[in-house]
C-alpha cells in the first residue's frame, strides 16, 4: 500500500548567521507544512516550488527562535 502524499515528511536544513538549522517538511494539497521544534509554520506555494517556500518558513522560524533566546537571556 503506498502512503499518502501528507504522510512523508522531508528533511531540510537553513543556515542562518553562520549557524545551521534541522527541520522537515511536507507538502499538502496547495500547502507546505514546516516542523522546527515545538513550533509548525504552513503557507501555500502557488507557482512557487514547496522546496523554496519550506526554506522560507523554516528560516523564519529559526529567526523567532533566536529572537526568544536573546529576549530570555538578556542579549
Amino acid at each position: 500500500m503506498a502512503s499518502a502524499e501528507y504522510e512523508t515528511t522531508h528533511p531540510l536544513r537553513v543556515e542562518l548567521d553562520g549557524v545551521s538549522y534541522a527541520g522537515s517538511y511536507r507538502v499538502m494539497t496547495g500547502s507546505v507544512i514546516v516542523y522546527f521544534g515545538n513550533e509548525i509554520k504552513f503557507a501555500t506555494y502557488g507557482k512557487n516550488r514547496p522546496e523554496q517556500i519550506a526554506r522560507w518558513l523554516l528560516t523564519d522560524l529559526c529567526r523567532k527562535a533566536e529572537s526568544r533566546k536573546r529576549k530570555s537571556t538578556g542579549k
